[in-house]
């Protein structure tokens, strides 16, 4: 049953011991009762903001999308901007612990619409097509966030490893896989240098597509 009186906590302190929570617990342990009890309050005061866990979750997406917004930068030829741009998506979504399954879980609200409207505004100018345009930003904006994802279960199967013990596989088998894991390529999971090699093959090929489209001139 919930209280009386509406209670002496605000939105604002619910929004930050989520992410504190998030940083500590992950997403998979997150729930409204661990949340109450790490503000100190009981279960059911939450719920005099925050009707469910998918309600809080949409108002946690909206905070990181008015994050990235305003970040974002406002000048520059298009590929520098959504070069940095992608670099700040990434930047916020490590600031905030588990953001990007966040948003994955929420619904487009108007915040994050807006977000997806200035990453269009940066290759409006390019003579690429509305479909074009909606389908690489689509691509480039999935990359990010399901990297930060991968990352997050990269380092969640690292420790499970740790503490089960790793099993070995014989990979002589698998020729190029032994190969490839021999020169310890597989440590490029989750690492910046593989993140950058997948930014600069997208831009790499919109390029392409701005070039072709705009009859062989960039």
């Amino acid at each position: 049953m919930k209280p009386q009186r509406r209670p002496h906590i605000s939105e604002e302190k619910i929004t930050e011991a989520s992410w504190k929570l998030l940083a500590s617990q992950g997403i998979e342990q997150f729930t409204m009762r661990s949340l109450a009890t790490e503000l100190h309050v009981q279960a059911p005061t939450i719920y005099w903001y925050f009707k469910n866990k998918q309600i809080l979750y949409q108002a946690l997406a909206n905070e990181v999308a008015r994050e990235i917004i305003r970040d974002l930068p406002e000048t520059g030829a298009w590929r520098e901007r959504l070069l940095v741009s992608i670099q700040v998506i990434r930047q916020k979504l490590k600031k905030f612990p588990c953001s990007a399954q966040i948003l994955v879980k929420s619904r487009p609200e108007s915040d994050y619409l807006q977000l997806f409207d200035c990453l269009l505004q940066l290759i409006e100018p390019t003579p690429l097509s509305d479909k074009q345009k909606f389908s690489y930003m689509t691509s480039v904006f999935n990359f990010v966030i399901h990297y930060a994802i991968d990352e997050y279960e990269q380092r969640t199967l690292h420790l499970t490893l740790e503490d089960e013990g790793e099993s070995e596989i014989n990979l002589s088998q698998f020729s190029l896989i032994e190969r490839m894991h021999d020169a310890q390529l597989f440590k490029l999971f989750g690492s910046d240098e593989m993140f950058e090699s997948g930014v600069a093959l997208l831009l790499d090929g919109i390029e392409q597509r701005v070039i072709a489209s705009s009859g062989g001139t960039a």
